[in-house]
């Protein structure tokens, strides 16, 4: 389930299906390894959200964990954080959690970091990148993906339903049904 290292992953998710616990769950099996890893956002996620996905791990697992949030700045601070990534061979992932923010245009400098990034990270460290996707103007229910398409492989993540908690979860090769447990999801091959 997890990527490879090297992996370049994109998990575009329908706002509120989980994309940020996504994420700290496939990174909490690489602390577990003796991972190291650089988590760069636009904001903190949820502290209670964190604790439920994280807080079972000993302190020299979560000591590996560097994280840090830069609001509207989230260029400059993914620039700022290029030398630790570049500079430390222990890193095992990077993630960029809501690159893309939730509404209007990518700014083209973000764009650009990202592409640097990118050249960074491959073939050193998987880099994952979250985004929210937007409801398709079509008015077919259905769900367009936030920004240029830098990245080889995205993972789609939607609600299964309004009326249900279960997600289900895209990748290009199978479906996966993703039910919302206390430390993360719960995954079930739903088809292929």
């Amino acid at each position: 389930m997890n990527p490879e290292p090297g992996a370049l992953l994109h998990i575009a998710a329908e706002p509120g299906a989980g994309a940020t616990s996504l994420a700290l769950q496939i990174i909490r099996d690489s602390l577990l390894e003796s991972g190291r890893i650089v988590w760069i956002a636009r904001e903190m996620p949820d502290p209670g959200r964190l604790s439920d996905i994280l807080g079972s791990l000993p302190p020299t697992s979560l000591s590996r964990f560097h994280a840090a949030s830069f609001g509207e700045h989230l260029a400059r601070g993914i620039e700022q954080s290029l030398d630790l990534i570049e500079g430390l061979d222990s890193i095992t992932h990077v993630v960029i959690d809501n690159w893309t923010g939730v509404s209007g245009r990518v700014d083209k400098l973000l764009v650009n970091v990202i592409k640097n990034l990118i050249k960074s990270c491959n073939d050193r460290c998987s880099l994952i990148l979250t985004s929210p996707m937007y409801e398709d103007a079509s008015g077919k229910n259905e769900w367009s993906i936030r920004g240029p398409d830098l990245i080889p492989t995205t993972w789609r993540l939607t609600r299964k339903n309004s009326n249900s908690s279960t997600r289900l979860l895209d990748t290009g090769k199978d479906i996966i049904q993703l039910i919302p447990i206390d430390n993360g999801f719960s995954f079930v091959d739903y088809s292929s």
